[in-house]
C-alpha cells in the first residue's frame, strides 16, 4: 500500500495556511482547505505522475512535481515519487518565492545556485 510521508515543515506549511483562514475567513474555510489538501493527497498517492513536474535551473529539484490544492489553486503540494508512495516537502502560496523555499529545504543557496 502506498504512503504519503510529510516532512516536518509540509505540516508547518499546513498549520499556517489553516490559521490563515481560520482568522481571515473562517473555522469552516480553514477546515475546507485541510480537506482539499487531503483529498488532492490521496489522489496524489494513487497516481504520483499527475503532478506538473518543476523545472527551475536547479537540477536538484529534477524529481519534484506539484500540483494544485483543490478549489485552493492557489496553494501548491511539492512532493516527489518515491517507491512507497510520495513524499511531501511543502505544501506554499504560489506567490512565495517558491525557489528559494525549496532551495532552502534542499541545503543550498538559491541566489549562488539557481542564478546561474
Amino acid at each position: 500500500m502506498s504512503q504519503i510521508f510529510r516532512r516536518p515543515l509540509a505540516d508547518c506549511d499546513l498549520i499556517d495556511a489553516y490559521r490563515y483562514y481560520a482568522w481571515n475567513a473562517s473555522l469552516q474555510v480553514a477546515d475546507r482547505f485541510i480537506g482539499q489538501v487531503e483529498a488532492t493527497l490521496t489522489r496524489l498517492v494513487q497516481m504520483p505522475g499527475m503532478g506538473v513536474p518543476y523545472q527551475p535551473c536547479e537540477p536538484l529539484f529534477d524529481s519534484f512535481r506539484y500540483v494544485s490544492v483543490g478549489r485552493f489553486r492557489s496553494y501548491l503540494i511539492f512532493y516527489r515519487p518515491i517507491p512507497n508512495g510520495i513524499e511531501v516537502f511543502r505544501v506554499l502560496h504560489g506567490a512565495r518565492d517558491l525557489d528559494g523555499i525549496l532551495a532552502g529545504e534542499l541545503g543550498i543557496e538559491a541566489d549562488e545556485e539557481l542564478d546561474g
